[in-house]
């Protein structure tokens, strides 16, 4: 059996960030990172990192890393009603400014492959170790894998995702309220700016995020009455109706060539507490929300950054509970409000008509979801 102080399951950019810095506060800590893959892959994810995320990146160490993976940088993002919308620069406004000048789009495996080879120089890194039980032992807990390994660790983090299978087993799941689901996919031949761009659609929310080169990432958070549509029609013939129904993406992604349209599982996803004895969440294993701004890879590293912190100081994982609360969980909170807003078709209507006629509503909301501070 492998002993160990932590045990990270899940290598995605929550865990692998959160085995960087845990690994480098604390050099003499033995820390295993699990990943269930052979090598990284791409996934149905916006591919987009807001500012706010790239402030973790940068006060991590690891900006000038991610940003050689070839990522896209973007100037600002767009929110697009019906009747059109602003492109909202990332500005400084009223005293608030981006902790970084610029957002990225950035490849999945990309992404995930430059924060795991980061990770590996601070802490052991396993590849193809799924986690298939965990289990109390002694002052710890006992992970088997699939391939038949076994681990001891005094502390474990889930970073496994929407379906993270270390919420389960500690007892720790909560039922969704609701189901949502996405559809992704990589395009060529859409004209587009430097910006991410956020469209309402009557089928539901479509994000368009450039990744350089000519591709960009389409993905369409369906609203909850077109969900029954994703049982009734193939992925890419729901995705192109999606995009023709959408004023501001019909003409430009008519002659689109997508690749192949991945479907998530259901996004929302309840949960207890996000730390209880011995066991932290983080990312999406720590409780799915429905970012209007597209914004979820980024508070999964901001998450990383507050639990690495709050274990490095004597704050532990209370601490982690009540930091997630605070940041996280407002974000959280203000998203889920939005989100009750545009799946009713006039409210949403009405906020989009407001943004595009009030400018400053637009960088409002962009500043908050991006992660501005003062100063």
């Amino acid at each position: 059996m492998d002993a160990c102080d932590i045990a990270i399951v899940g290598a995605g950019p929550a865990g692998a960030l959160c085995a960087w810095l845990l690994a480098g506060a604390a050099p003499d800590r033995r820390i295993v990172l699990l990943d269930a893959e052979a090598s990284p892959r791409h996934r149905p994810c916006g591919e987009y990192l807001s500012p706010g995320g790239l402030g973790v990146l940068d006060r991590a160490g690891l900006l000038e890393t991610v940003c050689a993976t070839g990522a896209k940088r973007l100037s600002g993002l767009a929110l697009r009603g019906p009747h059109g919308g602003h492109a909202v620069p990332y500005q400084p406004i009223l005293g608030l400014a981006p902790p970084v000048p610029f957002g990225l789009g950035v490849r999945r495996e990309r992404l995930d492959l430059a924060l795991q080879e980061a990770a590996a120089t601070r802490c052991r890194l396993v590849r193809e170790a799924r986690v298939s039980s965990l289990q109390r032992e002694g002052d710890g807990w006992e992970l088997r894998t699939t391939q038949g390994h076994r681990h001891h660790a005094r502390l474990v983090i889930g970073a496994d995702g929407r379906g993270s299978l270390v919420r389960r087993a500690c007892g720790l799941d909560r039922r969704p309220s609701r189901m949502r689901f996405a559809l992704v996919a990589r395009a060529h031949g859409v004209d587009h700016g430097e910006v991410g761009e956020m469209h309402l659609g009557p089928l539901g929310q479509v994000g368009l995020c450039p990744l350089g080169d000519g591709e960009v990432n389409l993905n369409l958070l369906l609203a909850p009455a077109s969900g029954g549509l994703l049982r009734r029609m193939p992925r890419d013939r729901l995705l192109r109706a999606a995009l023709a129904a959408t004023p501001g993406l019909a003409a430009r992604t008519r002659q689109a060539v997508l690749g192949p349209v991945m479907a998530t599982g259901s996004l929302p996803q309840g949960c207890r507490t996000i730390a209880a004895d011995g066991v932290a969440l983080v990312g999406d294993a720590g409780g799915f929300c429905d970012p209007f701004t597209g914004e979820g890879m980024s508070l999964a590293l901001r998450g990383a950054e507050l639990l690495a912190g709050a274990l490095a100081s004597s704050r532990g994982l209370a601490g982690y509970a009540a930091d997630f609360n605070r940041a996280i969980g407002r974000r959280r909170r203000v998203g889920e409000l939005l989100q009750g807003l545009i799946q009713r078709r006039r409210l949403a209507e009405g906020l989009a008509a407001g943004i595009d006629a009030v400018p400053l509503l637009g960088r409002l909301l962009v500043a908050d979801a991006a992660g501005y501070r003062r100063g």
